[in-house]
């Protein structure tokens, strides 16, 4: 069992994982847009924004982000940082994310005791509900707790010094971020102080389960709520 809570937190197994969570979602996403209307999510549109300022076309970026998941992956394995790999761990991981998204449930809603994590903003179908879902839990983790949340901790360290400091204020202001980033866009959500401060307490658990758990069980963990919120 320790191996399993070793393994999987890896970053060989998280960039494993996050391939269906990908696929699904550019799937999803491709089966739901029509030439009038199209939806992604705002992270995901963020991403692609940098990339196009590179030069890459739009319709490229799919299959950049693929080939470079694909492309780090034997990198790893040829530095012997990777893990044997074992499949029915990923299985597990999907299970141990199930559940944490059942206990983030609970623990939200008895923290900041309401009932739903969006206050008004996009209604659409199923499918484009889950794409979303698939999108927030992938981008969103990326964006904001692999990016923003190291970014926050490198630069911060020069001004606060201490580690311990420079920790709680790059947690706080990066889960801050995240519950704002949802009032930002054509499809933003109404102002509210209740979800607002409910985004923030999902910040800050997801950025917990990111320190013990990895990326992967945290995006799954973050997809699969927003899943059973949307649905």
């Amino acid at each position: 069992m320790s191996d399993y809570f070793r393994n999987s937190s890896t970053t060989y197994y998280s960039l494993i994982a996050s391939l269906p969570l990908l696929l699904g979602y550019e799937i999803l996403v491709t089966l739901t847009q029509s030439p009038f209307w199209g939806v992604r999510n705002a992270a995901d549109v963020w991403i692609r924004t940098f990339m196009m300022a590179f030069d890459i076309r739009p319709q490229y970026i799919f299959f950049v982000m693929i080939l470079g998941v694909i492309g780090i992956i034997p990198i790893i394995k040829i530095k012997g940082s990777a893990p044997p790999l074992n499949w029915s761990i990923f299985l597990f991981m999907f299970l141990e994310a199930l559940a944490y998204s059942m206990v983030l449930g609970i623990v939200l809603h008895f923290m900041v005791r309401v009932v739903l994590l969006a206050a008004g903003g996009f209604s659409g179908t199923a499918l484009q509900n889950i794409a979303l879902s698939l999108g927030a839990g992938l981008f969103e983790e990326f964006f904001f707790r692999v990016l923003l949340l190291n970014i926050l901790f490198w630069g911060l360290r020069f001004i606060l010094r201490t580690t311990i400091l420079t920790g709680i204020v790059a947690i706080l202001s990066a889960s801050l971020l995240f519950s704002l980033s949802h009032y930002i866009g054509n499809m933003a959500d109404t102002f509210q102080w209740y979800s607002f401060l409910f985004r923030w307490m999902a910040g800050l658990l997801f950025t917990l389960l990111y320190f013990f758990r990895g990326f992967a069980i945290t995006a799954y963990t973050h997809a699969l709520y927003d899943i059973q919120v949307l649905l």
